[in-house]
């Protein structure tokens, strides 16, 4: 469990050391930097519990009911319950960030349904398998469906 030392820092020091923290956040801009930060600062506990609660955050801005949520993600209710109330509280840069999340996923499920359209409409030329272009079109609105 993460715990914070006892002595405290001198508050010129604490916000020097945080925005050098915030600094390599922003240097590490592909994902294979990001991971590589993750995977050096934190132990492989810290990396569930903050995957879990931007995951809990996503869900619940997503509309999603706490009972699906703690199945979803092997979470308790009262785990939902604080991200739900430190969500109603603050929470504004969770929120940037996952609605340009969810901006990048429409425009993602935007194009998947023009390409189920085209497949849709090329399954029906004659001699084509429309039945193989139907359960690969149900399929990926199935995959679509999921939460995650």
């Amino acid at each position: 469990m993460p715990q914070v030392s006892r002595r405290f820092l001198n508050p010129k020091t604490q916000e020097r050391i945080f925005t050098l923290f915030i600094s390599s956040i922003i240097l590490s801009n592909s994902k294979e930097k990001a991971v590589s930060l993750v995977e050096d600062l934190l132990t492989p506990t810290e990396k569930i519990m903050l995957a879990k609660r931007f995951s809990i955050a996503y869900m619940l801005i997503q509309g999603y009911q706490y009972s699906t949520i703690t199945q979803t993600l092997k979470v308790s209710k009262s785990t939902v319950g604080h991200v739900g109330l430190w969500l109603k509280h603050r929470g504004n840069g969770i929120r940037q960030i996952i609605t340009s999340i969810k901006r990048n996923e429409s425009l993602k499920n935007l194009l998947a349904e023009l390409g189920d359209s085209v497949v849709e409409i090329v399954a029906t030329a004659p001699g084509q398998d429309w039945k193989q272009a139907k359960r690969l079109v149900l399929s990926n609105k199935k995959s679509r469906e999921k939460p995650f």
